[in-house]
């Protein structure tokens, strides 16, 4: 509790400093946010971030803190990364879409960019979906409720029914009691089905980044000039199996923010950034 304490009080210190810097009704963000601490905030926030978009998510802790990720403190670093395919046409896969933060703020970025997004989490989808279509992006955004995994089928996913960002599959075979059954598309699948080539690929699904990726075939990954990724503890591998698998790939690390040993985000291309 004596450490804990002062890591809360300077993360809520940080949102205070952030929201105003980030979104237009930030007056109505911070109480609606300090009304939920003691049970009487609106279930729903509504981000009007300072470039135009609108992002609607539940007034939850873990829902909140991809919108602050991506907006306040510009997480994937999608300016630098994109680099020379900045402009161009491409097709993106989002897997774990959340409630649309990563898809909105490129499709507003990248104009000439389409966007499958993949979320099994019924509640979050049902924002994802509202988002999308509040921010007119609905002829270029497309949304599968469903996990992309090693294999097609059904997996159990761990689910607070709360939009949380920490919703994942379940990884070591002893379902918790708000897990639900979701059906899975293999990675391979959907880059067959997808309507043109695979250029960037963005993947936060808490864990299940290492099914998908084992379980794809190399070919798979041919067209894709850029993968941003946030990796996870998992109990049967670690990040160092998934960056050499890549590499193998010609698909290299240019940049990797580490949180612990087997925590992070890393982003790798196939040509210079």
């Amino acid at each position: 509790m004596t450490t804990r304490a002062p890591m809360d009080v300077r993360h809520r210190l940080n949102r205070v400093t952030q929201t105003p810097r980030t979104f237009t009704n930030w007056p109505t963000l911070l109480s609606e946010m300090v009304l939920e601490r003691f049970g009487r905030g609106p279930q729903t926030l509504s981000f009007h971030t300072r470039s135009g978009l609108r992002i609607d998510c539940p007034n939850r802790p873990g829902a909140r803190v991809p919108v602050y990720e991506i907006f306040a403190e510009d997480c994937y670093r999608l300016d630098w990364f994109l680099g020379a395919l900045a402009g161009a046409p491409m097709h993106v896969l989002d897997i774990g879409g959340h409630v649309g933060t990563f898809a909105c703020q490129l499709a507003q970025r990248q104009p000439q960019a389409t966007i499958q997004c993949f979320e099994p989490s019924a509640t979050t989808a049902d924002y994802l979906r509202r988002n999308i279509a509040q921010n007119g992006f609905d002829s270029r955004i497309s949304v599968a409720e469903t996990a992309v995994a090693a294999s097609t089928g059904f997996a159990m996913f761990d689910d607070n029914g709360a939009g949380s960002g920490l919703n994942g599959l379940v990884q070591d075979g002893s379902a918790p009691a708000a897990a639900t059954r979701v059906p899975t598309v293999a990675f391979d699948e959907v880059v067959a089905g997808a309507p043109s080539p695979v250029k960037l690929v963005k993947i936060d699904c808490e864990g299940g980044e290492y099914g998908l990726v084992f379980g794809s075939s190399p070919q798979s990954w041919s067209t894709v000039d850029r993968v941003v990724l946030e990796y996870h503890p998992h109990p049967d591998h670690a990040w160092v199996e998934l960056r050499d698998w890549f590499a193998e790939r010609d698909l290299r690390v240019v940049s990797d923010e580490p949180v612990s040993a087997q925590q992070g985000t890393a982003w790798l291309s196939r040509t210079p950034v």
